[in-house]
């Protein structure tokens, strides 16, 4: 794998090469640089295992060609196509169907070295093959992602955090690019921040259109994130914790502002010894002292110990908050709070509360932050839908209707306006916002379902037939769309 991983990674960052051949060439081998691709892992090929959540059984094929079953049911294949992750913990795997990327319902597990089901998917009683894989997921597994064609550049490049070096590379070096140690600390530590940081709630600023974070920038002016203020911190890893660990550790808060992840993290390379690496940058700041604890003298192995991840099985990850003792117990959440010293406005905090589902206290933030800005999606989507579970309809339609406006396209605001529109009647209007929803993901089974019904009961009986037929290419682990099928046969 790694020969073309590395020819990869080149590609995306030939222009780098050479003036930096070291640095490339090192950095190449690292777990950013191999955080995705289409050259597929060299795994063995699964063999058949069914699934106690979803009876489903599974295969995966040296040629990486994902088979799955249930009895007297459904059976069919995906074409694994993608892989994301460096294989430190595992990878997840990606396949393409009409105009979107799926994840594959099941991952390998490094440590576990076995297929099983990935993140989440244990969630649901059935076959999950309809998870579509957003451009913001994968902006940090990859250099680039065009969503209109599918087409990725595998790995993390150069300009991740040094940002555009068109104007380095046209002056032979004079225009200097982004060097994350020179920048002050705050747009120092976004650099890192922008994929190792997701907190409890992370949420998008309002901003112009295209106007995204770029090195040098503060992530904080483009997003918003929450943690949950406790006395300690959290037994529970997460994926992209890292950061927030580390800001709550006593090295950072002593340091002022002088930590970070660059104290002992080289971005460009990897210790092949993590014990003779890591303890130097530990004594330096404090005294060394015969340990007591371990004959090999690995500090990481005791304040940093490995835990398992948070809504990942069979895998654990580095706790960053560098703990004096790891027996304390942990105490509840003492409520929600900004983690960049810039804080959040009211707008973004009902927006990180909805997204936790504390409508309730989102409400009144997200009615005072359209009132202000009436052309905030994002708010506006979100306060609807809170009208929506109130059974509000008549507050939330003129939202849907706005979010419309602004962005035709939307599709929750069309799945949802579609259901008000069914209901008063408007069969037509309701079919035309759904086929709306469906052009930016056709795999939303709930909606095609929807659609079909509304054929359904105007007595188009054959087009309701195609869109079920349709919905169980997507998604095949749908009884009730069977048991519709079959009526309308």
């Amino acid at each position: 794998m790694l020969p073309l991983l590395l020819f990869a990674l080149a590609q995306s960052s030939n222009a780098c090469q050479p003036c930096h051949a070291k640095i490339v060439e090192s950095y190449s081998k690292t777990a950013m640089a191999r955080t995705s691709g289409n050259d597929l892992p060299k795994l063995r090929a699964a063999p058949p295992f069914l699934d106690p959540v979803t009876q489903t059984t599974f295969r995966v094929t040296q040629t990486f060609e994902l088979q799955f079953s249930k009895q007297d049911t459904f059976e069919g294949s995906r074409q694994l196509e993608w892989f994301i992750g460096s294989g430190r913990v595992g990878f997840s795997f990606l396949f393409s169907q009409g105009n979107r990327l799926f994840q594959s319902p099941i991952s390998y597990y490094s440590e576990a070295a076995k297929w099983q089901l990935s993140p989440g998917f244990e969630r649901r009683p059935q076959l999950d093959l309809t998870r579509a894989v957003e451009p913001s997921c994968l902006n940090c597994h990859t250099t680039r992602f065009n969503p209109a064609t599918l087409a990725i550049t595998p790995g993390i490049g150069c300009e991740r955090c040094h940002g555009d070096a068109t104007r380095h590379i046209a002056t032979s070096g004079k225009a200097s690019v982004v060097n994350p140690s020179k920048l002050a600390p705050h747009e120092r530590d976004s650099v890192c921040a922008q994929c190792h940081l997701t907190g409890v709630a992370r949420v998008a600023r309002f901003r112009p259109p295209n106007d995204s974070y770029i090195p040098g920038r503060k992530l904080s002016d483009y997003s918003a994130i929450f943690v949950e203020k406790r006395t300690q911190t959290s037994e529970a890893i997460g994926v992209t914790s890292h950061f927030e660990k580390l800001a709550a550790s006593k090295c950072a808060i002593s340091s002022g502002d002088k930590f970070t992840c660059t104290t002992c993290h080289d971005p460009h390379s990897e210790p092949s010894n993590a014990a003779a690496h890591f303890n130097p940058k530990c004594q330096s700041c404090h005294q060394q002292k015969p340990c007591q604890q371990t004959a090999d003298l690995d500090c990481i192995k005791c304040h940093m110990p490995k835990a398992a991840g948070r809504g990942v099985d069979h895998s654990s990850y580095t706790d960053h908050s560098i703990r004096v003792s790891t027996t304390s117990e942990v105490p509840a959440p003492e409520g929600l709070v900004g983690l960049f010293p810039n804080g959040a406005n009211s707008r973004d905090r009902g927006l990180a509360l909805a997204t936790l589902s504390r409508f309730e206290s989102a409400q009144a933030l997200l009615e005072a932050a359209v009132q202000t800005n009436p052309i905030d999606i994002a708010a506006l989507v979100q306060l609807a839908q809170i009208y929506d579970r109130q059974g509000r309809e008549s507050a939330a339609q003129p939202l849907y209707e706005a979010i419309l406006k602004l962005d035709p396209n939307h599709p929750t605001a069309a799945t949802n306006l579609a259901v008000i529109r069914v209901k008063g009647g408007r069969s037509n209007e309701a079919i035309q916002l759904w086929r709306t929803a469906l052009k930016s993901n056709p795999a939303q089974t709930g909606v095609r379902m929807n659609v079909a019904q509304a054929l359904f009961r105007q007595g188009k009986r054959k087009e309701a037939a195609t869109e079920i037929e349709t919905a169980l290419r997507y998604d095949p682990d749908q009884p009730a769309a069977r048991r519709l099928l079959q009526q309308l046969r």
